[in-house]
């Protein structure tokens, strides 16, 4: 491997960011709620009330009001175009932020760098899609940024931007807020210079590092919700029920794709610090590796930590490696590869890009359940509609207008945020037949139920003689009370 030049730095750098132009899916499922939650700030202001289901008086915390306000506001004017690129911009924000951290830390080894920041590129291409959590990532790693440029360069003024990030964090999205200070738990341990066989702790200024993290800390009240919001992780997570219904939510599982993924990637971790015996790292970066090691191995979605916070951290172990450099080829055909390359790069993004960018119109177009939900539209009023609907159609139903059972914000479902009752719970009984479903159903009274195949109610209602299917596609069915009917 060569070093590369001036212009070859150039056009790698260009294509480092090339997987953020071929995001796998840009908008998922959950952008219905949130567009409907920014829709609602933008016309009512902060709710304290959840405002969009059948359940009532249930207290609410709109966690992540300010990112749901960016999309309502990026999705009214320029549609699911900009909300496609809002991913991209973002994507292309948290690889650039890691490539400069890398660099800073491994002493500017441009190709160390440029293959770690890659690779993460590619890792956390799985988790780039219309969530909270990508303005999050990026806001954290902005947090370390500032960091290790405080440790490396000795500038205080590295530490003013934490309270601002710890402003914006709390607001985009609350519950990802205490992420910022359990990262800079491995900052702090290392802040102390100690030697305890052969750990040990580097030390550096501590006086205007605790300042900052007092001011992060106070930082987080400013928000609509204040303490409610600052503590709304503890309130949300951690709940058995919730993990089974949601996927990412999972622990890592080797016999499918995305744990394989994870697991290689530990490996591959492990595998640079057991081999490369030359280098030594610094007790934050073990540290950190360890605690998403932890995240990962507990939830698919901790995965995005463990690819940033557990990679980036091997620039520095691995900064002392150089290129070897070898007899160039002729001008000419350097210039003529490198022009072969770009047109390929150019070909194969434009290519991509469309196809990308296609799927997500469709996707946004196609909503889950969309031809039933427009079949209710024509036939249900939606001021005096009370709908069931499972945990993935809720969202879509709701942004329509209609007042549902479930929906995609699992946390708002359980008793300690909701303070009223635990439906999570409850439809996680009605589903495994420790509920029976008539008692449901005499409970809630529905007047329609939009129920997806694998739904317990899909085949008990199908075989009720009380009920009747009014609309169905190839994955639901719309059940209708006949008393209601007639």
């Amino acid at each position: 491997m060569t070093q590369p030049k001036k212009e070859e730095k150039a056009l790698l750098l260009i294509f480092l960011f090339v997987p953020c132009l071929l995001i796998s899916q840009a908008l998922d499922n959950d952008i219905w709620f949130l567009l409907n939650s920014g829709r609602f700030v933008f016309e009512n202001g902060f709710p304290v009330v959840e405002p969009f289901t059948i359940h009532e008086g249930f207290s609410f915390v709109m966690q992540q009001w300010l990112t749901a306000s960016f999309f309502w506001a990026i999705y009214s004017k320029l549609g699911v175009s900009g909300l496609f690129f809002f991913v991209i911009v973002f994507y292309a924000l948290i690889v650039f932020m890691v490539y400069k951290i890398c660099m800073l830390i491994s002493d500017g080894n441009f190709m160390v760098s440029y293959s770690i920041s890659f690779a993460v590129s590619i890792l956390i291409s799985f988790f780039m899609v219309t969530r909270p959590y990508i303005i999050s990532t990026f806001l954290i790693v902005l947090e370390v940024f500032c960091l290790e440029s405080f440790i490396k360069k000795g500038k205080k003024t590295y530490l003013h931007l934490l309270p601002l990030i710890s402003v914006l964090e709390i607001n985009f999205h609350a519950a990802m807020w205490p992420m910022l200070f359990v990262v800079l738990i491995p900052y702090w341990i290392d802040a102390f210079k100690f030697r305890i066989f052969i750990i040990k702790g580097q030390g550096y200024p501590k006086k205007t590092f605790a300042a900052a993290t007092v001011l992060m800390a106070a930082a987080g009240f400013i928000n609509p919700y204040g303490l409610n919001a600052m503590k709304y992780l503890f309130q949300s997570y951690g709940y058995p029920d919730i993990s089974r219904m949601v996927a990412e939510m999972q622990p890592a599982n080797i016999n499918n794709g995305i744990g394989k993924v994870i697991f290689a990637s530990m490996l591959a971790v492990t595998l640079t610090y057991c081999l490369y015996r030359k280098g030594d790292s610094k007790l934050r970066y073990i540290l950190l590796t360890l605690g998403m090691g932890v995240l990962a191995l507990s939830s698919v979605r901790g995965f995005l930590f463990f690819a940033i916070f557990a990679f980036f951290p091997l620039s520095f172990l691995l900064r002392n490696v150089k290129v070897r450099e070898k007899n160039q080829p002729p001008q000419k055909r350097q210039a003529a590869v490198r022009a072969l390359l770009v047109f390929l790069i150019c070909a194969g993004l434009v290519g991509g890009f469309v196809y990308k960018y296609r799927r997500a119109v469709e996707f946004a177009s196609e909503p889950v359940g969309a031809s039933i939900i427009d079949y209710l539209s024509e036939h249900a009023d939606k001021k005096t509609t009370v709908l069931y609907t499972s945990y993935d159609i809720g969202g879509y139903a709701e942004y329509v207008g209609y007042k549902c059972y479930l929906d995609p914000r699992a946390e708002v479902f359980v008793k300690k945020n909701n303070g009223r009752e635990d439906i999570i719970s409850e439809y996680f009984r009605l589903q495994i037949g420790q509920l029976y479903y008539e008692e449901f159903l005499e409970k809630y009274d529905f007047t329609y139920l939009l129920v997806p195949n694998g739904d317990i109610l899909y085949t008990y209602l199908a075989n009720d003689p009380d009920y009747r299917i009014v609309c169905e596609d190839k994955e639901h069915r719309l059940f209708q009370p006949i008393a209601a009917a007639d």
